[in-house]
């Protein structure tokens, strides 16, 4: 299954790479007076989505000294929207330089590094920035991701957490992120602690159904695999192999004939499905209920299996044997 939480994570960093007004950041030196305010023409190109065209105003600004803590900011911002994560390095870092204490430089060079895949970088970058603002949101959240992309497990669920606790509007996100992590620290049962408090109105929910499923199949606690793999198949179409994995469990649990029910309803969603065909093949076989057997072998032997062919061969095998009678 692919993760959800990826997705966001860029969302968060991307709405970041705005850019700042004239006076917003301390400057390194006052700006001569000059008629033509090539920043702030530069700012109008950014927010129009010109992004070339603003950099080369932005070079001009920071040669003539026009704040070029922000001039730098700025052009960096317009790099990394053009895709050239180098540049927004090298121009973030000059903002740095000319500004120590501009929040902002910081956590926007921190972000680049994190999508360079410098993750170490990036790590030293957000604790620095945090000691300007501890409570930022967006810092908090890429250094706990930064600490998951790097390995450091614990330390990245103990600051997810600490957002849990500190920011009631991420509870939903950082449900499905803990769970994750947990079941990642082979501690499936805080995984399942923390998964079944995602709400059911949540956009991942699905995928939540059917990691709880995972989990519990793992620790054996079938009965409540299959309570989450219903509603997870209960979803709509494109759900072929949870369908499948319910019915395998079913088996497993018993429930033979509700298993063959199951996959003989699947099937009519999954028409091409040779693998579950040849699953009912089998189980209606294993029930002595050879008609039916016959149709879903030779489906699944059509669509390819060569299983399905020695069940169908055994089928005729008994037919011969109780004609011989």
């Amino acid at each position: 299954m692919r993760r959800p939480g990826f997705h966001s994570l860029l969302v968060l960093l991307l709405a970041l790479l705005i850019v700042w007004p004239s006076g917003a950041a301390a400057q390194k030196r006052p700006a001569p007076p000059r008629t033509t305010n090539y920043l702030r023409q530069a700012n109008k190109l950014y927010n129009g989505g010109k992004y070339k065209q603003a950099v080369a105003l932005y070079k001009k600004a920071v040669a003539r000294g026009e704040n070029p803590t922000l001039g730098y900011f700025n052009m960096a911002n317009a790099y990394f929207q053009l895709g050239s994560l180098s540049h927004a390095i090298v121009y973030y870092q000059a903002s740095v330089d000319a500004a120590p204490n501009f929040f902002m430089s910081r956590l926007n060079l921190a972000v680049a590094y994190y999508m360079y895949d410098e993750i170490g970088q990036c790590i030293a970058l957000l604790k620095r920035a945090l000691e300007l603002k501890p409570d930022h949101l967006k810092a908090n959240m890429l250094l706990a991701s930064s600490y998951r992309r790097a390995g450091d497990l614990p330390r990245a669920a103990v600051l997810f957490e600490r957002i849990y606790l500190r920011h009631p509007a991420k509870k939903t996100e950082l449900c499905l992120t803990l769970g994750e992590i947990y079941r990642e620290l082979d501690d499936p049962h805080t995984a399942a602690t923390w998964l079944l408090r995602y709400p059911r109105s949540g956009k991942h929910h699905i995928y939540v159904q059917q990691v709880l499923a995972e989990i519990y199949e793992g620790q054996g606690k079938l009965d409540r695999a299959i309570y989450y793999l219903r509603q997870v198949c209960a979803a709509g179409k494109k759900k072929r192999w949870s369908h499948y994995q319910l019915v395998l469990l079913l088996k497993r649990t018993g429930h033979a004939l509700v298993a063959l029910s199951e996959a003989e309803k699947a099937l009519e969603l999954y028409k091409d499905f040779s693998e579950l065909a040849l699953f009912a093949g089998n189980a209606a076989f294993a029930e002595k209920l050879y008609a039916r057997a016959e149709q879903h072998y030779q489906r699944a032997a059509k669509l390819g299996s060569p299983t399905a062919v020695i069940g169908l061969e055994n089928i005729r095998t008994l037919r011969r044997n109780a004609a011989a009678r």
